[in-house]
């Protein structure tokens, strides 16, 4: 529906999300921020983060080792490797009950951003 292609949906295209770099894991999932912080903190939802890597080949976290050191070797154990993302594509709906309402709308963007019309190139590790 929020093809980027297809300006058809009357969303206003608002450009990109923050880039960041983020952790790619082997079977391409995104190991994100804040599941590295649950992990080195011993946050509620770690032992959930710690499963993933140890499902996908790292090792065990031994008794009182140090998360923030288990982490790293996990990491670099299954393979994970940095990865730039440009940033997800923003698009943005007036809401209203009637056409009028949504025209009276002002988003505070620029309105004359075009939509993406080319797919982003194949993106390289970092």
């Amino acid at each position: 529906m929020n093809d980027p292609h297809n300006a058809a949906t009357n969303a206003v295209y608002a450009g990109r999300a923050t880039s960041r770099t983020v952790k790619l894991l082997p079977d391409g999932t995104v190991f994100h921020g804040r599941t590295a912080q649950k992990i080195r903190r011993q946050e509620q939802g770690c032992e959930y983060a710690a499963a993933q890597l140890i499902a996908l080949g790292a090792p065990r976290p031994r008794p009182g080792c140090d998360p923030a050191l288990w982490l790293r070797e996990a990491l670099a154990a299954v393979g994970a490797r940095n990865f730039r993302h440009r940033g997800a594509h923003r698009f943005v709906f007036r809401l209203g009950r009637t056409r009028r309402e949504r025209e009276e709308i002002e988003l505070g963007i620029p309105a004359s951003r075009p939509y993406p019309k080319q797919p982003d190139p194949e993106p390289t590790a970092t």
